[in-house]
């Protein structure tokens, strides 16, 4: 049972013929049945990278789902402030394309006086390390709208950030409502100050 061993051949006759072939052939199984085991490691090793690549496949389907689908404005920029990637309702919002925005600074898209705001909070995030939460106001085709927007740090294998993402909800409408709501509180104590005279 054990190949790597050898018969000793002294005779030169049938037998010591017969002894020989036998450690040929010991050899040649030694030889085959390494090459099976490295086979079956290959297929192994193809059989982990396929199932590696699918779920890779699987993850980036459901980062685009995601991008494509959100209600909020989803971007990430490298540290020196130039956009990596935007989601459609950016693109849909303030009006770029995904291949034209990429390299490109906020300067190049928003007024400076926005743009300064994006980048220094920006900033915030990548000198804290840390998630912020953050109000923030953009152009809009019908004016200034008011975002809260969560900022964050990416950060690679050896946690360095090499970008920041965000996600920015639109709370115009909600900004709208509390200011309707506090004119209204106003003009009801007015109204019941000046009742009351």
């Amino acid at each position: 049972g054990d190949l790597d061993s050898r018969v000793k051949v002294t005779r030169k006759d049938e037998i010591g013929e017969l002894a020989e072939s036998f450690n040929v052939m010991a050899g040649e199984i030694v030889e085959k049945t390494r090459e099976s085991v490295r086979a079956k490691e290959f297929v192994k090793e193809i059989t982990a990278r396929e199932h590696a690549e699918e779920s890779l496949r699987e993850s980036e389907s459901k980062f685009q789902s995601i991008l494509a689908n959100s209600t909020a404005v989803i971007y990430i920029k490298d540290t020196q402030g130039r956009y990596i990637l935007i989601n459609s309702l950016y693109e849909n919002l303030f009006h770029v394309k995904k291949e034209e925005i990429v390299g490109k600074t906020d300067y190049d898209i928003f007024p400076k006086e926005f743009a300064g705001a994006f980048l220094e909070n920006d900033r915030k995030v990548l000198r804290s390390g840390t998630p912020l939460k953050l109000e923030e106001y953009a152009p809009h085709d019908d004016g200034i709208h008011t975002y809260i927007s969560v900022k964050f740090p990416l950060l690679d294998p050896k946690g360095i950030p090499y970008a920041v993402c965000g996600i920015s909800t639109d709370i115009t409408e909600h900004k709208r409502a509390e200011e309707k709501l506090k004119v209204l509180r106003e003009l009801d104590r007015n109204v019941i100050t000046h009742a009351l005279d």
